[in-house]
């Protein structure tokens, strides 16, 4: 028998039915902020490659662009046992000369203590040269397709891993007027990916965590929070650093694939939701 709420399929013989679940709707996307919706211009890999040209350092820039995946993924270890803003000064120096020796080794250039810490000073001066605001820009494809999404009766909100409150940095960017939430970290108290980081935009929406995605650019702190909270996870690569393979969740190269996805998936769950216009 073909239950009502799922799909039914004629066998081979035409005369017995398969019966499967029908998909539940992703009624939330929500997005992680930077390298995801947001970009560094120039990149960070570029800045540090500014950063040893001044000090005389052979690299290869695809091995610094390659290599900064292992190094933000130390990061984000090291962020989720204490939040780096958190830790003394001196602390939060060493750690961060640890983060560029990582970053180093892992481009295959041999670094000791006295390099990574000139390396780290020179990157900061160059992330210094410009404030904040004018060092990022949202990829082309945001706005468009946070629109489309908002048409497709989806909401959408922001969960970022940020020293302070983002919400007036992405309203300058134009990126906020398209998000029905934003969670900072250093405003709610937890880091991704600390379940309750997550927590913090789908319960306030009244969103089901297994009918809400969640897509980022760290496989640790995006992909492993979301799927622990109960949601579903893609992951945006739009460096082309990650192997389909290697993951079990969706690799997604822009957002187009992203609003496709949820589109799909919504049409085959028979969501018809009621849409509001902003």
């Amino acid at each position: 028998m073909c239950r009502p709420g799922n799909r039914c399929f004629p066998d081979w013989k035409g005369f017995l039915f398969v019966t499967l679940a029908a998909p539940r709707p992703i009624r939330l996307v929500t997005f992680d902020l930077y390298d995801t919706l947001i970009e560094l211009a120039p990149q960070r890999w570029e800045r540090l490659g500014f950063a040893l040209d001044k000090l005389g350092v052979a690299h290869d820039i695809e091995a610094l662009r390659i290599s900064d995946v292992h190094a933000e993924d130390y990061y984000t270890r090291e962020n989720a046992k204490t939040p780096i803003r958190d830790l003394p000064k001196d602390e939060q120096e060493a750690f961060r000369i640890e983060y560029m020796r990582q970053w180093l080794e892992a481009a295959g250039i041999s670094a000791d203590f006295e390099l990574a810490k000139a390396a780290r000073h020179g990157y900061r001066a160059e992330l210094d040269v410009a404030p904040q605001f004018s060092s990022y820009l949202p990829y082309s494809d945001v706005v468009e397709s946070a629109q489309r999404l908002r048409e497709a009766g989806v909401k959408r909100a922001i969960i970022s891993n940020a020293d302070a409150d983002v919400t007036a940095f992405v309203t300058h960017l134009a990126i906020a007027h398209e998000m029905d939430l934003i969670v900072t970290s250093a405003v709610v108290g937890y880091e991704k990916p600390d379940i309750r980081t997550f927590q913090a935009a789908f319960e306030p929406l009244g969103i089901d965590p297994a009918e809400a995605l969640h897509i980022g650019d760290q496989p640790r702190s995006d992909v492993v929070g979301a799927l622990n909270a109960g949601m579903r996870a893609a992951l945006i690569d739009r460096y082309a650093r990650h192997d389909q393979a290697n993951h079990e969740v969706p690799v997604m190269r822009d957002f187009d694939t992203l609003v496709n996805y949820v589109i799909e998936n919504n049409t085959a769950a028979g969501y018809l939701p009621e849409v509001s216009a902003v």
